[in-house]
């Protein structure tokens, strides 16, 4: 999975209104990273960075980018304009992953860790993310 759409699934589920519960997050030029390390397969950490200009209206819309997640369902979703917490299950090809999320927003820094898991032909497998994001000027 690229970071983008990484970091897409993972901030698709924001759907903040213009409102108290809007995200802390300042538009501009991000840069962001994201460590991936496995368990119950033979895999070294895999760490991707990227750069995304956010604008206000990304801010405002749910950083809604464009990823089909549409076998995927979001459960468990709490949004504060600080941070958001929640569950999402995909199902593709007969495979199921749960994935669960914590991420922060500190207005021009954010952080966050997912775990996800996911029964393979080949077993089970755990994979956690840590994602970091800062803002480095405007776009």
């Amino acid at each position: 999975m690229s970071l983008r759409h990484l970091v897409a699934v993972t901030l698709l589920g924001l759907s903040f209104a213009v409102s108290a519960d809007q995200p802390n997050v300042q538009p501009g030029q991000w840069e962001f990273t994201s460590t991936t390390s496995f368990t119950g397969m033979p895999m070294p950490p895999q760490t991707l960075s990227s750069s995304e200009c956010v604008t206000a209206e990304d801010i405002s819309e749910g950083f809604a980018f464009d990823v089909d997640v549409e076998d995927c369902e979001m459960q468990n979703m709490d949004k504060r304009s600080d941070g958001m917490n929640y569950t999402m299950v995909c199902r593709q090809e007969g495979i199921e992953m749960v994935m669960e999320a914590e991420l922060r927003f500190m207005g021009d820094t954010t952080e966050g860790t997912m775990n996800a898991q996911t029964m393979t032909p080949m077993g089970p497998m755990n994979m956690r993310t840590v994602l970091e994001g800062r803002r480095v000027g405007g776009c």
